[in-house]
């Protein structure tokens, strides 16, 4: 579905599906949706697309930008600029941690250090990977978080 890609783009900086789709580590968040282990939701305002998230399961030698174990899928969420602070990624958000905690699997993503989210990531439970911190792609510096599901 193109929201997907579109909010690709959305979160990992870059102008538009296409340029996401030219990046070979931001397109192998998408490459091949859906597999086994996948999941995600779309927002919807209107009957249409607003914002995407999803969760992918990668495997330890496909390098994705944060990799704890196969049983933490890497999160994605992107919102469309024009929606943003109405909710939307919260309610996202939300959907991703309740099917993590229905599959007994815990969640990790990739943040950049200026990211305000980060905010919202760390009042439902996520919580910073010490060491984890690199420079990321546009000059700044990406730090890893983890989720674990509610026993």
């Amino acid at each position: 579905m193109a929201i997907r890609w579109d909010c690709l783009a959305i979160a990992a900086c870059e102008p538009d599906a296409e340029a996401a789709r030219a990046v070979p580590f931001v397109a192998a968040d998408l490459a091949g949706w859906q597999r086994s282990d996948d999941f995600g939701f779309i927002a919807e305002l209107d009957g249409g697309p607003i914002g995407a998230a999803w969760a992918r399961q990668f495997a330890p030698g496909e390098e994705p930008a944060f990799f704890v174990n196969e049983r933490t899928p890497e999160i994605t969420i992107g919102v469309r600029p024009h929606i943003r602070g109405r909710g939307v990624g919260r309610a996202l958000l939300h959907a991703l941690l309740a099917e993590a905690t229905r599959r007994d699997i815990g969640l990790c993503l990739n943040v950049r250090h200026d990211n305000p989210a980060q905010r919202l990531y760390e009042r439902v439970g996520f919580r910073l990977v010490p060491g984890s911190g690199v420079p990321n792609r546009v000059g700044g510096a990406s730090f890893g978080m983890l989720w674990a599901a509610p026993r």
